[in-house]
């Protein structure tokens, strides 16, 4: 079998993609598995052993070309992309996972004609959609990002139907990296035994900076208590952080900008007892070789997607009254300067002293952390990356209902039983006896109105099926069309309303955007185990909700 995986994101993004292809591995050993990246992402494919062949898509380059108005380089771009497709068809896949998802990776893989893609791809007929009982709710769960709680490493690996689940990014240093990082130590007159922390100040946008004022803070702290020998990690145009965390912590650090390659930043990284990151490719680098990570998540981030994936990592945030950009935040709050680095190094002291196969030892609330929250990461039964609550606080509507929906996508799109998360469920206080009585019941009501609802497209489709199947029941299937058209609005505005339905409306509408063909039975028939799945889905959710109340009650 010949197996292509397309990664063609970000560097961060092919890290996480290891997952996957440890599991197409281990599904097909014997398997022939190619990984397409950009060159940012060659260094980490060029150090997995699941790949038997890395290509390098220049995609930036081509783009370039095209937008220059000048015919030579848009000539010069058309035999770029002429090439790649010749390469890719050539190699004659059996099957290929878009885990990139854009509509040129879509054209890519369509004009290639590798019969079977999974994930997004164009129709018969060039329009795009999206394939696979996961790939949906990958692409719609940005979309509710306060409900989805399963890392994007778990959702992407089960792209692959039955395949064993893989609980670790995949990255391989050598003797070669070793030796480099202990010549680098030792020119700076750090020993192999000294307690180094690296730091990574820069991240992809700068509302995702933890200010480097803060930065400097922690460090200091953290040379105070433990002697700690700081390291500042990062590419060559992020110097100027490095030169701002100097003024506020002068000569405690050693500078690394740009000095190292990908493999031997991970080397660094595995020798160091702790990395301290924004939303970085580094956090998921020191993640892959069991580098314990803190997570100082500002601005537009949300860490149970993309934040490192393992067990024992922590992540500490600004309490927030609502989940979405940093530019929402209540009064135009700058997160980067709220996180102080005292509270910071709270999480450090407890991140370091905890096991990542030991219990979570939740924390009280003290005064001094009232204003943040403290997450730390294990697996949870369910098989799946979760994060728990360090700091103990009552359990709120949004918790409730995100740790149902968690059971519930996992039930329903992997087929086997998963009750709420009782381990989660225990990290919370109890909330307040009227949330019990009136707020829980009122929610499981609510999926029950949508349940109602995703009913009457049954029927309403099934009524059309025997119309389209009869010659003289055209105007009858007319009048059915524009009644379902008019149900789905009603539903669209009953999640407005409601807003803890809102994942289940927007997931039926996308996949109704991702009908294939022109068959009218056929289409009808598909439109049909969409109004079902959703009945399905808020059925489960009210029996999920149901058994999580039961959880907080006991």
């Amino acid at each position: 079998m010949r197996i292509l995986v397309m990664q063609t994101t970000r560097m961060g993004d092919v890290l996480q993609t290891t997952p996957l292809v440890r599991a197409l591995r281990r599904k097909h050993p014997d398997a022939y598995i190619a990984l397409m990246v950009r060159n940012m992402g060659k260094a980490i494919a060029g150090r997995n052993p699941d790949v038997s062949e890395v290509l390098v898509h220049e995609e930036d380059e081509m783009y370039l070309d095209m937008r220059s108005e000048d015919s030579d380089r848009f000539l010069r771009a058309y035999r770029t992309a002429e090439t790649q497709i010749a390469r890719l068809r050539d190699a004659h896949y059996d099957v290929a996972y878009n885990c990139t998802h854009s509509i040129a990776s879509a054209m890519l893989l369509k004009l290639a004609g590798i019969p079977s893609v999974v994930g997004a791809h164009l129709s018969d007929d060039w329009q795009y959609v999206l394939r696979g009982r996961w790939i949906a709710y990958f692409y719609t769960s940005v979309f509710h990002r306060e409900y989805n709680d399963l890392n994007l490493c778990d959702i992407s690996q089960r792209f692959a139907d039955e395949s064993e689940p893989q609980r670790h990014l995949v990255l391989e240093t050598n003797e070669e990296d070793a030796a480099f990082v202990d010549e680098l130590l030792h020119k700076n007159g750090i020993a192999p035994s000294d307690f180094i922390v690296c730091m990574q100040l820069g991240a992809s946008e700068d509302n995702k900076r933890w200010a480097q004022t803060q930065f400097a803070g922690l460090a200091r702290l953290l040379v105070e208590k433990y002697c700690a020998r700081i390291v500042l990690v990062g590419v060559r145009e992020e110097a100027s952080l490095g030169q701002v965390f100097e003024q506020h912590a002068p000569g405690i650090a050693m500078h690394l900008y740009g000095e190292t390659s990908i493999p031997q930043l991970a080397a660094l990284l595995k020798r160091s007892r702790l990395l301290v990151t924004n939303d970085t490719g580094t956090m998921h680098i020191a993640a892959a070789v069991d580098c314990k990570v803190l997570l100082v998540s500002v601005g537009f981030v949300h860490f149970r997607e993309t934040g490192p994936y393992g067990a024992g990592h922590c992540a500490i945030e600004w309490r927030r009254a609502h989940i979405g950009r940093a530019d929402n935040v209540p009064g135009g709050l700058d997160e980067r300067t709220l996180i102080r680095p005292d509270q910071a190094m709270q999480a450090v002291e407890y991140l370091l002293a905890a096991k990542p196969d030991g219990p979570i030892g939740q924390l009280d609330e003290t005064p001094d952390m009232a204003q943040v929250d403290l997450y730390t990461t294990r697996f949870a039964p369910d098989g799946c990356l979760a994060w728990y609550p360090v700091l103990r606080r009552p359990l709120t509507e949004r918790d409730l209902v995100r740790i149902a929906y968690r059971a519930m996508w996992i039930e329903h799109l992997s087929g086997s039983l998963v009750p709420p998360a009782s381990s989660l469920i225990s990290c919370y206080a109890a909330p307040e006896p009227v949330f019990l009585e009136e707020c829980g019941p009122q929610l499981v009501s609510f999926f029950d109105g949508l349940a109602k609802l995703a009913r009457r497209g049954i029927e309403l489709t099934g009524e059309l099926l025997v119309c389209l199947r009869q010659t003289r029941g055209v105007k009858r299937a007319q009048q059915i069309v524009g009644e379902l058209t008019r149900l789905d609005e009603e539903m669209r505005v009953y999640s407005e309303l409601h807003g803890a339905c809102k994942p289940l409306t927007l997931i039926a509408r996308y996949e109704r955007d991702n009908l294939e063909g022109t068959d009218a039975v056929s289409l009808a028939q598909t439109t049909l185990g969409i109004y079902k799945d959703c009945e399905t889905r808020a059925s489960l959710m009210q029996a999920k909700l149901e058994l999580a109340l039961g959880l907080v009650r006991s």
